[in-house]
């Protein structure tokens, strides 16, 4: 038997579908009661707001896990996590879908950036040797976004219906010439 799903769980689900797929500024508090099925007063008795909804919603995203890879695995991990299978019709809200629809966001676009910063660009540059550890993590980082729009959103061909090993052969190539940059 499946546990019922809480009147709070139940706005979190529907806030991130529609903030992750929308964007922040075009989702209204009513938007998302209505889709939860609850009074729009709830959004303020357990989120304070739709600023804190919104933001519950990014607490969920889990640490990016090429980060806890070894130094010399870290291209190899960070590849593997963007190149997982890809299916429109049922991987419409994720922490991707996210980004790109709240970094131009008027309202959260700089936390979004920030949350790019801190919790991927940074910590990449951390584990990277040698130097321009920045640029070369911020190239990486471009690669792997840049493959992924490319794949996800355009649905470019030669990229877009590749298995996940070959997607991944192509960002390690991509990757591994960023990795290199000398400047």
């Amino acid at each position: 038997m499946t546990k019922p799903t809480s009147t709070k769980e139940n706005l979190l689900n529907a806030a991130r579908e529609l903030f992750w797929t929308r964007g922040y500024s075009n989702v209204s508090v009513r938007d998302i009661t209505k889709e939860a099925g609850v009074d729009a007063a709830l959004v303020s008795r357990y989120f304070g707001g739709k600023r804190g909804l919104f933001d519950a919603t990014l607490a969920e995203i889990p640490p990016w896990t090429a980060l806890t890879a070894e130094s010399d695995e870290v291209l190899r991990a960070a590849t593997d996590s963007f190149a997982q299978p890809y299916d429109p019709k049922t991987d419409q809200a994720n922490p991707f879908t996210m980004l790109l629809a709240n970094i131009i966001d008027p309202e959260v676009g700089d936390d979004i950036r920030a949350m790019v910063q801190n919790g991927m660009a940074t910590p990449l540059a951390d584990k990277l040797d040698g130097e321009l550890q920045a640029e070369r993590a911020a190239l990486l980082l471009a690669v792997l976004f840049g493959a992924a729009m490319m794949r996800k959103n355009f649905q470019l061909k030669g990229i877009a219906e590749k298995t996940p090993d070959e997607i991944a052969a192509q960002i390690m190539h991509l990757g591994q010439a960023a990795l290199r940059f000398k400047g």
